[in-house]
C-alpha cells in the first residue's frame, strides 16, 4: 500500500514536470528517468520514431555512469530499423508493451546488439522492458527500452507485472506531452512563416522597408545577448526575446497599404516632378513661338524664356529633401504667382497649388497631408494584427508593434499616449526605430547620418522628453549596431 502510494505521487509529479517542461531534449531525458525511478531499474534508452527508424535519443546506464544525450549531445549509434526481429521495432509496429525476464534466455526477437555492447563493457544484460509511446491517436512517437530491474538488495530482477500498466500510461501522457511540443513548434514556425511572409511583401513594395525591419531585429538581438550577459533586473528568457523581435519584424507591416507614391517619396514633388518640368519646357517653347510669331516682342519673348529656366532652376534646387530655408520658399510663393497663356487664350499658372504646397514643404519630403497618410500605417498594423488574434505570450505582439511611434512626453501618435502606458519594450523599440533610420544607407529621401549623430539626435529626443534616457544610455553602452567592429547595414 505504501509502495502505491508512494507510485501515485511520483506519476503525479511526473506529469507537473511534464507540462512545465519546454525544453524538447530536457523533456525526453525526463520521461526515460521517470520510467527509471518507477520501474527501480539500472538504465534505460529512449527513441524517438523518426523517417521509418527508431533513432537514439537519451541513454542511461547508471552502473557504468553513462548518461547521453540530455544537453543535446549525440548518442553516436546507428538507427534502429523497424524489423520485426528487433525488439523496440517490435513493439512499435504492434503497439505493444514487452516484458523480457532474461534477453539471453530469449530467442523470440534478435539480441545480437546487447550481447556485444555486454562483451566491450562487462555489463550484463538481463530483464528488459520495451513501452511504446502512443499519442491519443495510437501514433507512435517513440518507445523506451529499460533494462535490469533491481531488487531493494541491489540485485537483477525481472521488470513486475504490476509495473506494465503504469508505464503504459507514463508511454502515453509522455507521448501526448511530445505532441504538444511539436504542436507549440509548429506554432511557431507557422508564425515565423507568417513573418517572413509579410516581409517579403513590404520588400516588393518598397525595398527599404525590410532592410529597416531586419537591421532593427539584428540590433534588438543583439542588445538582448548584452542585456543578459550583464545582468541586472531588466532581462530577456527566450520566449520573450521571440516575442520583442517578432513585434519588430511586424512593426511596419501597416505599410502595406499605405501608397507608394507616399512611402518611396525621395523629394518633394515626387511624381508631379515630371509633369511640372514638362510644363516649364511648354511655357518655354509657347514664349518662343510667340516671339516668332509676333505674338511677344523679341525681348519679352528671351526674358520669358530666361525666367523658365530661372524656375527650373529653383526647382532643382528645392525639390531634393533637406530644410527648406525663407529666401528659397519667397522664390517659391513668387514663382507660384506667375502665369502663362495657353494658345487657346486661357490664363494658367506656372505651378498648381499642389505642387506649391510641395514645394513649400519646410523639412523633410511629405506634405502634412501626405505624413498624416503616412501615419496611418501605426493604424493600419494593429488592425491586422488584431486579425491574428495574437495570444498567451504572444499578446504583446500586438500592443508592442502598434505602438512604436508613441513618445513619453505625449506628442507621439496615432494615440498620443505618455509614460505611464508605454512599457519599456516600447521605448527600446521606439529607439531602434529611430536610430535604424536615421542611420539606413538606403532611404531614398535623405543621406545616412553616422552612428555618433544619431546618437546626438536621439539625446536631443531624451532631453525634450521624447524618449527613454536610461534605456537610450543602454543602447549606446551596449553598441548593438555594431558586429566585427564594423557598423553594419543589410
Amino acid at each position: 500500500m505504501k509502495e502505491n502510494n508512494h507510485i501515485l505521487e511520483r506519476i503525479l509529479e511526473i506529469g507537473t514536470a511534464f507540462s512545465k517542461e519546454r525544453d524538447r531534449q530536457m523533456l525526453l531525458d525526463e520521461i526515460l528517468m521517470a520510467a527509471i525511478d518507477l520501474t527501480h531499474c539500472d538504465g534505460g534508452t529512449l527513441y524517438l520514431h523518426e523517417e521509418d527508424c527508431l533513432k537514439f535519443r537519451i541513454m542511461v546506464t547508471k552502473t557504468l555512469g553513462i548518461h547521453k544525450g540530455r544537453k543535446g549531445d549525440p548518442v553516436d549509434l546507428p538507427p534502429v530499423p523497424l524489423s520485426p526481429h528487433n525488439v523496440c521495432a517490435c513493439a512499435v509496429l504492434y503497439r505493444e508493451l514487452i516484458n523480457i525476464p532474461d534477453v539471453y534466455e530469449s530467442d523470440t526477437y534478435d539480441f545480437s546488439g546487447p550481447r556485444r555492447y555486454d562483451a566491450m563493457t562487462g555489463y550484463k544484460t538481463t530483464s528488459m522492458m520495451v513501452v511504446p509511446m502512443l499519442d491519443d491517436r495510437e501514433n507512435v512517437i517513440g518507445v523506451m527500452q529499460l533494462i535490469n530491474a533491481l531488487d531493494d538488495a541491489g540485485q537483477v530482477i525481472p521488470f513486475k507485472a504490476e509495473y506494465e500498466r503504469i508505464l503504459r500510461s507514463l508511454g502515453s501522457q509522455a507521448a501526448i506531452c511530445l505532441v504538444n511540443m511539436n504542436y507549440s513548434e509548429q506554432i511557431r514556425s507557422m508564425l515565423d512563416a507568417f513573418v517572413r511572409v509579410f516581409s517579403a511583401a513590404i520588400d516588393a513594395r518598397t525595398p527599404y522597408n525590410v532592410n529597416h525591419s531586419r537591421n532593427m531585429a539584428h540590433y534588438a538581438a543583439n542588445f538582448i545577448h548584452w542585456l543578459n550577459e550583464r545582468g541586472g533586473p531588466w532581462q530577456f528568457d527566450e520566449e520573450q526575446e521571440r516575442v520583442f523581435l517578432m513585434s519588430i519584424w511586424l512593426h511596419d507591416i501597416g505599410k502595406l497599404v499605405i501608397k507608394r507614391s507616399v512611402m518611396d517619396k525621395a523629394d518633394r514633388l515626387g511624381r508631379n516632378y515630371a509633369p511640372l518640368m514638362a510644363r516649364l519646357g511648354r511655357i518655354s517653347l509657347l514664349a518662343k513661338l510667340d516671339g516668332y510669331e509676333g505674338r511677344m516682342q523679341p525681348e519679352e519673348s528671351s526674358r520669358r524664356v530666361r525666367e523658365v529656366e530661372e524656375a527650373k532652376a529653383l526647382v532643382e534646387k528645392v525639390n531634393p529633401a533637406g530644410f527648406l530655408p525663407d529666401e528659397l520658399r519667397e522664390q517659391v510663393e513668387e514663382l507660384a504667382g506667375r502665369t502663362y497663356s495657353e494658345e487657346d487664350g486661357s490664363t494658367r499658372s506656372w505651378i498648381t497649388e499642389e505642387e506649391r504646397e510641395q514645394l513649400l514643404i519646410r523639412s523633410g519630403t511629405l506634405t502634412d497631408g501626405e505624413r498624416k497618410e503616412m501615419q496611418r500605417h501605426v493604424v493600419m498594423t494593429r488592425r491586422m494584427l488584431e486579425e491574428m488574434n495574437f495570444f498567451g505570450q504572444y499578446r504583446n505582439v500586438l500592443t508592442w508593434a502598434s505602438m512604436h511611434h508613441e513618445l513619453l512626453n505625449g506628442k507621439g501618435y496615432p494615440q498620443g499616449l505618455t509614460a505611464k502606458c508605454i512599457p519599456k519594450e516600447v521605448r527600446l523599440l521606439t529607439i531602434l526605430d529611430v536610430f535604424e533610420a536615421l542611420t539606413s544607407k538606403d532611404r531614398p529621401y535623405k543621406e545616412p547620418k553616422p552612428a555618433d549623430q544619431a546618437l546626438g539626435i536621439l539625446h536631443k529626443m531624451a532631453d525634450s522628453g521624447e524618449v527613454d534616457p536610461q534605456i537610450l544610455a543602454m543602447f549606446e553602452e551596449s553598441q548593438c549596431w555594431i558586429r566585427d567592429g564594423l557598423e553594419e547595414h543589410e
